[in-house]
């Protein structure tokens, strides 16, 4: 389980983390049935595809505003139930999907960006050759809203203003991202409190981050310049003063 709630805390974060799910390690087998599996209690939806990592964005997204677009291919194989301790993940590989699901591209998004497959839609969490923010999300021009919700259920608590709003959707996107391990030695795997916060875009869908006070960090996995410190900071305030 602790391996478990670890991968969870890669998620928050670190969306676009160096990524390695529970039963696999760099330098693993091919792909092959194991005479005696590990026992994994619990694997985090996610699938691999032309070198990017994606996860599911489960059941914290309303998928109503997904259009899906063009096949791109299928799952060829499944981690769950198969793989061995030392398996890595490999292109067309899911950790929950069935062997042969289909998989799409998303209308309107890289598919760098966002994936569909069995019926959920999945968003980058690694790409090894994104250098900012910008360049994993494919988000510039597209954020209509950022607000505070709370740590324990999501619930709705305080918009940005739409001039805040504005600001940060123009420097979000500049943040540069941060190795992993990098940052997990720098800030000791970010110790301290942190506030949730939830980006809405234009066409209606979302994606929940969270920024960690002591640190300025910002999922996934950028450092926030001073005037978003700032910023976030200011707009924490006006949850007590209005």
């Amino acid at each position: 389980m602790r391996a478990v709630l670890l991968l969870l805390s890669c998620l928050l974060l670190l969306s676009g983390c160096s990524f390695q799910l529970p039963g696999t390690k760099v330098g693993g087998a091919d792909r092959k049935e194991c005479r005696d599996k590990t026992s994994i209690p619990e694997y985090i939806p996610a699938l691999r595809w032309n070198g990017i990592t994606y996860m599911s964005m489960g059941n914290s997204e309303d998928a109503s505003f997904v259009r899906q677009g063009e096949k791109i291919g299928q799952i060829g194989y499944k981690l769950s139930e198969h793989a061995c301790e030392d398996y890595v993940m490999q292109d067309g590989d899911a950790t929950l999907l069935e062997i042969g699901t289909e998989v799409f591209e998303v209308k309107g998004y890289k598919q760098s960006y966002r994936l569909l497959a069995g019926g959920q839609l999945f968003q980058v969490s690694e790409n090894k050759a994104a250098v900012t923010i910008g360049d994993l999300y494919d988000i510039a021009g597209r954020i209509k809203n950022v607000r505070f919700v709370s740590g324990n259920d999501g619930s709705p608590l305080k918009d940005f203003t739409p001039e805040a709003v504005a600001a940060f959707a123009e420097e979000y996107v500049k943040l540069k991202v941060v190795d992993r391990m990098a940052l997990a030695k720098q800030t000791k795997n970010l110790a301290g409190g942190n506030y949730s916060l939830r980006v809405i875009l234009k066409d209606g869908s979302s994606f929940g981050m969270s920024y960690w006070i002591k640190f300025g960090v910002l999922s996934p996995g950028a450092y926030a310049t001073e005037e978003l410190k700032q910023l976030v900071e200011e707009q924490r305030k006006l949850m007590y003063t209005s």
